[in-house]
């Protein structure tokens, strides 16, 4: 029996409401050479029902007679796999058909590379509508992976190698910390496979249990790092700002469930690690709380930020004067999301809330607009960013007037050029920058962007010379 080139390792607890969708995921790929490995770790629903209407030789299940985890779980799936490839994928996520096909290339192509990522899609919350597109960086570093959550199980694939370096046994909330970490640091190269590959579900209402540990956890898996015998000083003088945002996280979690005491503890200990937190308006720790309020479509964020304002410690009392401006961005940042992902009532909805609050469109709403679009652009093409560019125009100068628009114009055009130019692709830059400064002659005066323009056309030459 030929060893198969990809081993898809699912692990499974309670979740036979999506299991269904994420093993036709697997088995409808391009890549036919795979094998599903799902191992359910003590469910007491249905699970065994929703595998058993999949006929497919390629596929494994296995049961643990007691609940152990998803990292032991997927220990499990590890040992019973065969293949020269490792892709993780949870229960409730599923790929886009061609995720497989396009890391296998990667990785023939690549024989240096032992792990590669992808970007994904973000669904809405409780639905199968698209939330966002997250697009991790191209060239990841080891304080990407320390400081944040840039990746999900779902989006990688390993050599099994390097797969097998991971302490699965050990691993608990927060793991995959610790696991990308310290295979970073163990000389693993990492890679980007540059398209949107998997879709990533989210649930309303989902509480999370024992949250002092969960925190505890993940503070635990960045420590593995940070003493880890390879860990750099510079990454070592980072390791305060990495403690203080999971804090942060693990507050705004806290206020959501109502557990004021741990809340106040949580924001108190970041704000000690890194006190700039509390400066600047909007501080960031009020932009914190907005981005997680406003994840939950189904959810009134202006309600659940005055829920958060009104548990933070009395010390922290004046940041609650941010409150206004703050529910105002929301409505901006979701009424763009509704317009980019094609639900235009709901823009439309959002966009109206937000001028009756008095929004303003701020170089830091155009900076995330602009963000956005080069996102869509990378995944869909300019064409279909541009038609993006001309749906948010009207909101924008109703808003804030044509120099709105033009302004995020600019700025788009401008980021185009400059991505054109590290990619070695000269011929476009002076037209886009032209374009750029057209639309706000600011950049006339900024120096990058006047060297870009002079080394690619000096590029240019050198190329049809």
């Amino acid at each position: 029996m030929n060893t198969p080139k990809v081993s898809v390792l699912i692990p499974t607890y309670n979740g036979a409401d999506f299991l269904g969708e994420a093993i036709q995921s697997v088995l409808g790929q391009t890549y036919p050479d795979v094998e599903l490995i799902i191992v359910d770790d003590a469910s007491p629903d249905h699970t065994a029902e929703v595998v058993r209407q999949f006929d497919d030789p390629r596929l494994t299940y296995i049961v643990h007679p007691e609940n152990r985890g998803a990292d032991v779980a997927r220990h499990t799936a590890l040992q019973a796999s065969s293949g020269e490839l490792v892709a993780f994928l949870d229960q409730d996520d599923f790929f886009h058909p061609e995720k497989l096909q396009a890391h296998v290339v990667f990785f023939e192509g690549h024989p240096d590379v032992g792990f590669t990522y992808n970007a994904r899609f973000e669904l809405n919350y409780s639905a199968t509508t698209i939330r966002d597109l997250w697009r991790p960086p191209h060239n990841i570093s080891l304080a990407d992976l320390v400081l944040w959550f840039p990746l999900a199980p779902s989006d990688v694939v390993l050599r099994r190698k390097w797969a097998q370096q991971m302490d699965l046994i050990g691993g608990r909330r927060g793991a995959e910390i610790a696991h990308f970490g310290r295979l970073f640091l163990a000389g693993c190269k990492f890679a980007y496979v540059d398209r949107a590959l998997n879709y990533r579900r989210y649930h309303s209402g989902r509480i999370v249990k024992d949250l002092a540990g969960a925190c505890q956890s993940e503070l635990n898996n960045q420590v593995k790092v940070f003493t880890d015998p390879h860990c750099p000083p510079e990454l070592l003088a980072l390791r305060h700002i990495a403690h203080a945002n999971l804090y942060m996280y693990w507050a705004y979690l806290a206020f959501a469930q109502n557990e004021t005491g741990l809340g106040q503890e949580f924001i108190r200990q970041a704000a000690r690690l890194k006190p700039s937190i509390l400066e600047g308006v909007p501080s960031e720790v009020v932009t914190h709380f907005l981005v997680n309020c406003i994840d939950d479509e189904s959810q009134n964020h202006e309600s659940l930020l005055q829920k958060v304002f009104a548990q933070l410690p009395p010390e922290m009392a004046r940041l609650s004067e941010q409150y206004s401006g703050a529910a105002a961005q929301g409505y901006l940042l979701k009424g763009a999301r509704a317009v980019i992902w094609n639900r235009p009532a709901d823009g439309r909805s959002h966009f109206e809330r937000a001028a009756s609050l008095g929004a303003q469109v701020d170089e830091s709403f155009l900076s995330t607009l602009t963000h956005q679009l080069l996102n869509y652009e990378a995944e869909f093409g300019a064409e279909a960013a541009q038609d993006i560019f001309h749906a948010l125009a009207p909101y924008l100068e109703k808003l804030g007037g044509r120099a709105s628009v033009r302004r995020l114009n600019g700025s788009y055009s401008v980021n185009r050029a400059f991505h054109s130019y590290r990619a070695g692709e000269y011929a476009g830059v002076p037209t886009t920058i032209w374009q750029a400064i057209a639309n706000d002659p600011k950049y006339l005066t900024n120096r990058g962007v006047l060297s870009i323009l002079l080394r690619s056309s000096v590029g240019r030459w050198a190329k049809l010379g």
